[in-house]
């Protein structure tokens, strides 16, 4: 036991059970192991999602928790808690957390207790017009799963007809309700949709996101199970770095999961650079039991590793390495150290 939670720290991930449970709320701040103050909560409100996305890393947990909905009772007391102890921002994630029927009841008591809030969506919801305009006043920022310029292609990612067209109608309504609103993109990177990439980027920027995330695909959930399928090799990877269109975007872009060395002239976008800590709240199995736990991460390194060639790397204390399982599937030779 102790040597797990060694090795999990030594990653930037702590466990402590129990925020939500009774006795009383503690208002010390979360400081993490070099200092860090916690400000950010990651809540997963909901286990069912309409779409299958090939990649999805939640299809493990979403599987063995369905069947444990999340309280509203039980959201109340995560936030009271993170609140008291200095957690300024909420980002609430599923599944897809728009369906669960106390979605706006969360947001107006995060708003209510001082937090910036956010929602991670295939637009499920927000693309009903009404829908949005009463959750709006309530929610600063949705990231929006946008994995392809054509419905074609995002629909085979997503595993649904009419995704496309869902999430971008969702987008467009958001921005139309609140031209001001934070619409932000994430586009999961894998082999399928690589040469697509720029144009997902220009789709993304012409919607009117101000963000763009591209996360390489990551070894957890389905993501896992199908990671020799779907993860774009190294050498794939610097090829569609070095095309990125930057030039043509307002959004700001950032590159999560590839190593800082494959980014070439774009190593400042990656967002090793622009990670806050952060902690997770959801399901987990304990012996006999299902508890809502806490997972406390002070950096983005969990399931990264440090390879030889990162060694003698100048920005190794910034990036995070290439994917654990990456590493033990495939070489690594593309990896090449900062002077």
């Amino acid at each position: 036991m102790a040597e797990a939670a060694s090795r999990l720290r030594e990653r930037g991930v702590t466990k402590i059970h129990g925020i939500g449970a009774p006795g009383g709320r503690d208002e010390t701040p979360w400081i993490g192991p070099d200092g860090q103050v916690m400000r950010r909560l990651e809540l997963h409100l909901t286990y069912t999602c309409p779409e299958r996305c090939a990649f999805c890393s939640e299809a493990h947990r979403m599987s063995r928790f369905k069947a444990f909905p999340v309280t509203f009772g039980r959201v109340a007391s995560v936030l009271r808690t993170h609140a008291s102890r200095g957690v300024r921002a909420l980002h609430i994630t599923g599944g897809e957390p728009t369906i669960h029927p106390r979605f706006l009841d969360t947001l107006k008591l995060a708003r209510k207790l001082g937090m910036r809030t956010s929602v991670g969506t295939i637009g499920t919801m927000l693309q009903r017009p009404a829908f949005a305009a009463e959750v709006l006043p309530f929610l600063d920022e949705a990231l929006f799963s946008l994995h392809g310029p054509t419905a074609e292609l995002h629909d085979e990612l997503a595993g649904r007809p009419g995704s496309f067209d869902q999430v971008t109608a969702a987008i467009r309504t958001c921005r139309s309700l609140d031209p001001e609103f934070g619409a932000f993109v994430n586009t999961v990177l894998c082999r399928r949709n690589l040469d697509a990439l720029p144009d997902t980027l220009r789709l993304a920027d012409s919607l009117g996101a101000s963000l763009i995330i591209v996360s390489n695909t990551t070894p957890e959930g389905d993501g896992y199970d199908r990671f020799d399928e779907l993860a774009p090799r190294l050498d794939e990877l610097t090829a569609a770095m070095a095309a990125l269109p930057t030039d043509e975007l307002k959004a700001t872009l950032r590159i999560f999961g590839v190593p800082m060395c494959l980014l070439g002239e774009h190593a400042m976008l990656s967002n090793d650079m622009h990670w806050d800590p952060r902690v997770t709240v959801e399901w987990a199995s304990k012996p006999g039991k299902v508890v809502f736990d806490d997972f406390f991460n002070w950096n983005p390194g969990r399931k990264r590793v440090h390879v030889e060639a990162c060694a003698s790397c100048s920005r190794k204390g910034l990036c995070q390495g290439v994917w654990d399982r990456y590493a033990e599937l495939w070489p690594v030779d593309a990896l090449q150290a900062k002077p």
